[in-house]
């Protein structure tokens, strides 16, 4: 079973909307491009940010989700995670209609686990469904999901209908020790286990 938390409506509407808009524009100047699907080919149904960081500046509406991540969690104390790609600890993905992340855990520089603190800013039209350890977490748009993305198998269920999937993904060096803490401290969650 996986363990991860989540805290709703963490960004409002117009920093949802700012979000998808710099998505867009980042798509149509290729900010975002092809990664990889658990295949050494590239993957055309997905793109993100993760390979390509001296092509972009992220706007600062981006750092201020950043900050109050780090805030509402007070884990200013945790390193950004770099390792694998992204800019400032941050990796966002754009996942067009037929497209899914195959079933994976996060590569980590063997010091360390990955909290990813994610936020959807737009869901597909139906599927695009995070699956943890094989179960279906239920996630909602604007809402902070927060787990170790490094010690849970993940995946992403294909994007069906006409929307893209935006994944914005805050990455930090994390200890087990220092989830479980995060688990029982964090306030107004909602906590899958």
């Amino acid at each position: 079973m996986p363990n991860i938390f989540t805290i709703k409506n963490f960004i409002n509407p117009q920093t949802i909307q700012e979000l998808n808009a710099w998505v867009n524009v980042g798509v149509d100047k290729k900010w975002l491009d092809f990664g990889y699907n658990n295949s050494p080919s590239l993957y055309t149904k997905r793109v993100n940010s993760r390979y390509y960081a001296d092509r972009y500046q992220y706007p600062q509406v981006v750092y201020d989700v950043s900050k109050k991540i780090t805030e509402r969690l007070q884990i200013d104390d945790l390193p950004l995670f770099f390792f694998g790609g992204g800019k400032d600890g941050i990796v966002v993905s754009c996942t067009f209609p037929d497209g899914e992340v195959a079933s994976h855990t996060d590569n980590t520089d063997g010091s360390c686990h990955v909290l990813r603190c994610n936020i959807l800013s737009r869901a597909a039209d139906r599927g695009g469904h995070l699956i943890m350890n094989g179960q279906k977490i239920d996630i909602e748009v604007g809402e902070l999901h927060c787990y170790l993305a490094s010690d849970n198998e993940h995946s992403v269920s294909k994007v069906e209908g006409g929307t893209s999937r935006i994944l914005w993904m805050f990455g930090y060096e994390c200890s087990k020790d220092k989830f479980n803490q995060l688990l029982g401290e964090v306030n107004d969650v909602a906590i899958t286990n």
